[in-house]
């Protein structure tokens, strides 16, 4: 657990970069400190790590305050991933994942099993890319060998500044995947940074919204961020796409009505998002989408089911589409 009190950054005789910040994040859950430039996003994510210091309040791991924890030994038992990867071009794959694991004093073979180990985690094969150099790979093989860098010495912790945005919206997509089914599996506690709401939506169990000047508008989960923003500037920050954007973040499986279908046409997957289904029942022949899972009718989802799931996920939202009946 990560535990922010009361935490204050100033440089100079200047407004506070971060003001205030008392916020709390779970073990094992992904927070997502996202807002506009200037509001002390990254300036609160190196304090975990201690490569900023805190003017005033404190930062805790498990209750210990990080400021009594010499950093050297701090940083080594945290993940760090940021926006430029920061690779050693002359070190191959394996040796740059391998980096804390030999600081560590590990031996030759435990290291070779969790390079191997991670690079398969990460969707690497370890017999193809292990011995590459970073500048023979792509920019997102790159960010993947970051993430499994950050990864090797299996720390409790992991912090991300920006670690998707310097390669293209397709790659960034198919990180954010990767990243998804990592953390599933292996359930860090995760402090990300992002400017980009929609990718906090996605990645984020908690969103922190900061404004400019380092002051904490919101701390609430993805759904509750979207349904009752806390303040002007949030609402104005997450936009006017509220509602779609919540129809991303709930499934079919949140919407279903088990029993035999009337609709006709395409069908959806429990898994899919309430946004594939409204798709769906655009082009649909009835009043409503079968879902089907391995060959099986599990029952539809309609109009009616789809505002229903909206409203118990606290959300208040109109949706006007006429479907044929």
């Amino acid at each position: 657990m990560i535990r922010y009190e009361a935490v204050t950054k100033r440089y100079g005789d200047g407004p506070p970069a971060l003001d205030g910040l008392t916020l709390e994040v779970p073990a094992g859950e992904t927070c997502v400190l996202v807002g506009p430039s200037g509001g002390g996003k990254t300036t609160a994510l190196k304090m975990v790590n201690r490569l900023v210091e805190p003017t005033s309040g404190r930062v805790l791991i498990d209750g210990r305050d990080v400021a009594s924890t010499d950093p050297v030994i701090l940083r080594r038992g945290i993940g760090y991933v940021i926006q430029q990867v920061g690779l050693f071009p002359h070190l191959d794959v394996a040796a740059n994942v391998a980096t804390v694991p030999k600081l560590l004093g590990w031996d030759r073979d435990r290291i070779e099993a969790r390079v191997d180990e991670l690079l398969d985690l990460v969707g690497l094969e370890p017999g193809t890319y292990r011995h590459r150099r970073p500048e023979e790979l792509s920019g997102g093989q790159r960010q993947r060998v970051g993430v499994a860098r950050a990864l090797a010495a299996d720390p409790p912790i992991l912090l991300m500044d920006e670690p998707f945005g310097a390669v293209d919206p397709v790659t960034r997509a198919r990180l954010q995947d990767e990243f998804l089914r990592v953390q599933r599996t292996l359930r860090r506690t995760v402090v990300l940074v992002t400017h980009d709401i929609d990718e906090a939506l996605r990645l984020g169990d908690r969103l922190a919204v900061l404004a400019t000047g380092g002051r904490l508008e919101q701390y609430a989960t993805p759904a509750e961020v979207l349904a009752r923003p806390a303040t002007a500037f949030v609402a104005d920050f997450v936009g006017a796409g509220r509602t779609l954007r919540r129809l991303d973040l709930l499934t079919v499986a949140d919407a279903l009505v088990p029993g035999r279908t009337t609709g006709g046409g395409p069908s959806v997957a429990p898994a899919a998002t309430l946004a594939d289904a409204m798709a769906a029942l655009l082009t649909s022949d009835g009043p409503s989408v079968p879902v089907v899972d391995g060959g099986s009718v599990l029952g539809e989802v309609t109009l009616d089911s789809i505002r229903a799931a909206l409203r118990e996920s606290q959300v208040d939202v109109e949706v006007d589409v006429e479907v044929d009946t």
